[in-house]
């Protein structure tokens, strides 16, 4: 009876073993797949960060060229305003032609072309 017995209780223990064998197994795999989410959610994680970085120097940027803007936009309100000539602006032309600043250098400006021409004639003629 007693060999009976050890072998019945060595086949229940070996069959336990088994079992948890198995259970640390799926435990182990468990692990491994939480282990490379783990390393996943790190990359993204990572990646986001970078990305969010630049977006908010893309924001900074954008906000800050607005208001240089709204600055020349108030600036120029207020010398419209106050009769204050606009700055001379060059066109980005061939030719490079100075636009006036003024009203008066404005109107004036159809007479100084022709200055400039009936000057250069002249001088052409001596």
């Amino acid at each position: 009876r007693n060999l009976r017995e050890q072998l019945t209780r060595a086949t229940e223990e070996q069959e336990q073993a088994e079992i948890v064998k198995e259970k640390l197994g799926k435990a182990t795999a468990r692990i491994e797949d939480l282990n490379e989410q783990l390393k996943r959610k790190n990359r993204l994680e990572k990646q986001l960060s970078v990305e969010n970085s630049q977006m908010e120097m893309t924001t900074a940027a954008a906000t800050g060229a607005a208001k240089r803007m709204s600055q020349n936009v108030e600036e120029l309100q207020w010398r419209i305003r106050n009769n204050f000539d606009l700055p001379v602006e060059v066109l980005p032309s061939q030719n490079n032609k100075v636009l006036p600043s003024s009203g008066f250098e404005r109107s004036c400006s159809p007479n100084l072309k022709s200055l400039n021409t009936t000057g250069e004639d002249q001088s052409e003629q001596i």
